[in-house]
This record gives structure tokens, sequence and C-alpha cells, in this order.
């Protein structure tokens, strides 16, 4: 029988836990189980056993370039590749007001219905070279206010994991 948990610190003896032994878990769990005869069959294979075939055909283990990186309030990108689309999703109507470098070569995107319960404009940053930034912040034309806190982005080569 396959644990799902396997006690692996110093013993308890009065809780009934030891070192390399079951910590209580549901056994047998069958997800375990499962994990294991897909390893052994993947190793078998030469590949996962469980990868769907379109996908590896499509991009055969590669990460692809994202042609767009989403920003929201809630997650706000801090810097994003050159030539990577900037696309802005907010929770209502709204319009991004932007700039480079310190607010120059402004413009003012008005969002549009996703369709999805927000609201979207994206910004091309072909044009940025590395060590430029994008400056905006929000008109919410709904309430007629602006958001009153700027927000940039940085254009960097290297970014994330």
């Amino acid at each position: 029988m396959i644990p799902e948990q396997v006690w692996d610190t110093d013993p308890i003896p009065e809780r009934g836990l030891y070192p390399g032994k079951p910590s209580g878990s549901a056994m047998p769990l069958v997800w375990a189980h499962a994990e294991f005869i897909k390893l052994a069959m993947s190793r078998t294979l030469g590949f996962p056993c469980d990868r769907p075939e379109a996908v590896w055909q499509r991009y055969r283990g590669r990460r692809p370039e994202p042609l767009a990186v989403i920003w929201t309030p809630r997650f706000p990108v801090a810097a994003l590749r050159p030539g990577v689309r900037l696309r802005v999703c907010l929770r209502e109507p709204a319009v991004v007001h932007c700039g480079t470098d310190g607010w120059q070569q402004v413009a003012d995107i008005p969002t549009r219905e996703s369709g999805l319960d927000f609201h979207m404009a994206d910004m091309q940053t072909a044009p940025l070279r590395e060590g430029q930034r994008v400056d905006m912040t929000f008109f919410w034309t709904g309430s007629n206010r602006w958001e009153g806190r700027n927000y940039a982005v940085e254009i960097r080569k290297a970014v994330g994991p």
C-alpha cells in the first residue's frame, strides 16, 4: 500500500509517526498508486505518458515567447520584454492615460469591453527599448474620476522566471 504522505522528520512515537512510514493520511489513496504507474510507464516510454500529443506537436518542449503581458491593478506587472504588447485589464470602463519615460509622448487609450466582465486596452510597446518605461494612470469614465495614482512598467530583456 502506498500512502499519500510519508513522515519525513524526527519520529513522534506517541502519535505513531516514524520516518518513511505513513503519516496518517488516507491509505490506500489510489492517486499515489496512479502516479506510480504513470511514472513507471513514462520511464518505459521515454517521455511523459500523460503529455497531450497536440500540445507536444505545437511546442516541442519549448516555452513560447508571450505576445502580450497582462497588467491588472491586483497583479501589476513591473517589467516586460522589448516588443511585447502591454494589455491593461480593468474592472470598469476607463481611459488609460499613458506616456513613456516620465510622461513623454502622452496618449489616451479608451478601454473596450472584453466580453469577460472586464475592460481592456492594448498598448503597443514595440518602439520602446530596454531601459525605457511606460507610465500610466486611469480616468474612470463611469464615475468621472482619476485613479489618483501613477503606475510604471519597465522595459527589460530579462523578465521573471
